[in-house]
């Protein structure tokens, strides 16, 4: 027998859970006030009136008994046996046929790196299947690099639209999203494609740390480290290269960015939305993620874009 999961997800909110799935929401993006609290409600209804998905998360021994007796002394939430994670999806259609809209998907800040998310991510592909869905869109910000590697190099979905100022106040009075502008990548996850499947059903993924293909040449941006150890776009920003692939840079940590000064976070912010728009207009598409490793420690990640051959003959 093998060992017990330590997460276990519901693939049906509970309504004794409703209340706590709201309350994780506050919590994972520091909210407070009406609307804010009102938008995840709105998600599940939407799920259920249009035969989507609710998936929750519970902790079955990611922390053993002790360790939470301890997070509960400084918070009584963790006494109890409250959701970790959580994931709503709506059905949608368009001219390609019906598609899921993953809505929002959270995660506990106790839980971050334990793999809440993959354990979310695997029941989503499981349900789509079983529910015959093909394909799933929603939106992130390319900005964070831990969603990069999730979605694009772990899901193995792609990218080739991006929408500048997605979203409403409505949605953008958290930490996060306070201030700057909420540009996002669409994403498109092809749930029975072979890059999908090779990751999901044999477990394969391509050599995170890979950079064999990256040049000088096919780069088209840099972040540099500024006096303050915050990252800071470089001088250089390529929009003439018709190369494939070609790769554009993010920075590693930006919420440390954002923590510290909110003012440099949207600079840089402008300098790569500005590539992605540019590069994204001109038939290129996300495909891949990949993290250099310097020498001195330092990470850098990167977008791997593919330009789609119908796009390679035209003047763009």
């Amino acid at each position: 027998m093998g060992d017990k999961p330590k997460v276990r997800v519901e693939k049906y909110l509970r309504g004794s859970v409703l209340n706590d799935v709201v309350e994780l929401e506050k919590r994972v993006w520091n909210k407070q006030g009406y609307r804010e609290v009102n938008a995840p409600m709105l998600y599940f209804e939407l799920a259920y009136l249009t035969n989507g998905l609710v998936l929750t998360a519970f902790d079955e021994g990611l922390y053993t008994k002790e360790e939470r007796a301890e997070m509960a002394k400084a918070d009584p939430w963790y006494a109890d046996d409250h959701p970790i994670g959580f994931l709503a999806c709506f059905a949608d259609f368009d001219k390609r046929g019906h598609f899921w809209y993953g809505a929002r998907m959270g995660v506990d800040r106790r839980y971050w790196d334990k793999d809440v998310a993959d354990a979310l991510l695997k029941i989503l592909y499981e349900c789509a299947l079983e529910r015959d869905i093909g394909r799933i869109r929603w939106t992130y910000d390319p900005l964070v690099s831990r969603n990069g590697y999730i979605y694009i190099h772990k899901m193995g979905a792609t990218v080739s639209e991006i929408g500048f100022d997605y979203y409403s106040a409505v949605f953008t009075s958290d930490e996060f999203n306070r201030g700057i502008s909420t540009d996002r990548l669409i994403v498109e996850w092809q749930v029975d494609s072979a890059r999908v499947k090779e990751r999901f059903e044999k477990g394969i993924l391509p050599p995170l740390h890979d950079t064999s293909e990256m040049t000088e040449e096919n780069t088209v941006n840099e972040i540099e480290i500024d006096e303050q150890g915050l990252e800071k776009p470089g001088d250089k920003m390529l929009f003439n290269l018709k190369t494939s692939p070609l790769f554009i840079e993010i920075p590693f940590n930006q919420d440390k960015l954002l923590k510290a000064d909110r003012a440099k976070a949207q600079a840089l912010r402008d300098r790569i939305r500005g590539l992605f728009m540019h590069y994204l207009a001109r038939g290129y598409v996300v495909r891949g993620f990949v993290v250099k490793k310097e020498p001195d420690g330092r990470r850098r990640p990167f977008y791997r874009l593919e330009r789609e051959t119908k796009f390679q003959s035209l003047d763009l």
